[in-house]
């Protein structure tokens, strides 16, 4: 901890001189700006927002209720995401740029101890694919795929598929339907 302060303070006292040293040097000529480097969370930008859908879960009677918000966060460099089923906290995570997987990644948890990693393919033309896998708290790993179908600016369609025959085939699960709340 003290060594953390210490890089803190010499990055205070760095910056300080800096802009000291800055406000005493006389004004030189504009140099054009690069253009800002498009964020690398781009392509699933379009997804911040509220979005609301329902689904029958197997067993249930009725359908539940589900509720999924997309925050941008340090300037668009990371995206949380909270989602409910009938106001209950189901999964709380984030995306992020890996640069060591060249790839958006993502981590999700539940309120049970379960663990959900994967990335974002978005190099296939159409709809971006969410490789994950979901480690239940029992350490059992599953495999699953999401194709998530933006249908317009307010609606998009997340169909899941599970592996068969140790990842050779994908079986569609189920679909929903979500729409933009706000």
């Amino acid at each position: 901890m003290r060594q953390v302060i210490r890089r803190l303070i010499g990055v205070t006292v760095v910056s300080v001189a800096t802009l000291t040293l800055t406000a005493q040097t006389p004004a030189s000529p504009q140099v054009p700006q690069a253009a800002e480097a498009v964020s690398p969370l781009a392509p699933i930008a379009w997804m911040a927002g509220s979005w609301a859908a329902e689904a029958k879960q197997p067993g249930a009677q009725n359908p539940s209720k589900i509720f999924t918000r997309f925050t941008p966060q340090l300037d668009g460099r990371t995206m949380s995401i909270e989602t409910s089923f009938d106001g209950k906290p189901m999964y709380q995570g984030m995306f992020a740029y890996d640069p060591a997987l060249k790839a958006i990644a993502f981590w999700y948890v539940t309120p049970d101890g379960e663990s959900i990693r994967g990335t974002v393919d978005t190099k296939e033309a159409g709809d971006p694919l969410f490789d994950f896998r979901m480690t239940l708290n029992n350490g059992v790993e599953l495999h699953f795929q999401t194709r998530v179908h933006r249908v317009d600016a307010d609606h998009y369609t997340w169909t899941l598929f599970s592996t068969s025959n140790k990842g050779t085939t994908w079986d569609k699960l189920f679909a929903v339907d979500y729409h933009r709340v706000s």
